[in-house]
């Protein structure tokens, strides 16, 4: 992969500071993960939406690390 200097001291910064010192590769991973996660939100349709929205507030209710 090639990758700039720049770009490589940014992604370990976000390794150190949101991954708790993560590998590169690994915050990478977990980087490409989250945007495909937020990738397939957008695709929902309001009716889709709303029953995720539904969902999560059910787990929150019962989870208390998940945010209402």
């Amino acid at each position: 992969m090639r990758i700039t200097t720049s770009s490589r001291d940014a992604l370990a910064r976000i390794a150190e500071r949101d991954f708790g010192g993560a590998s590169l590769d690994e915050t990478v991973a977990r980087l490409a993960w989250e945007h495909e996660s937020f990738a397939a939100l957008a695709r929902l349709d309001e009716a889709e939406l709303q029953d995720y929205r539904d969902e999560h507030e059910g787990l929150a209710e019962t989870d208390p690390d998940l945010p209402a």
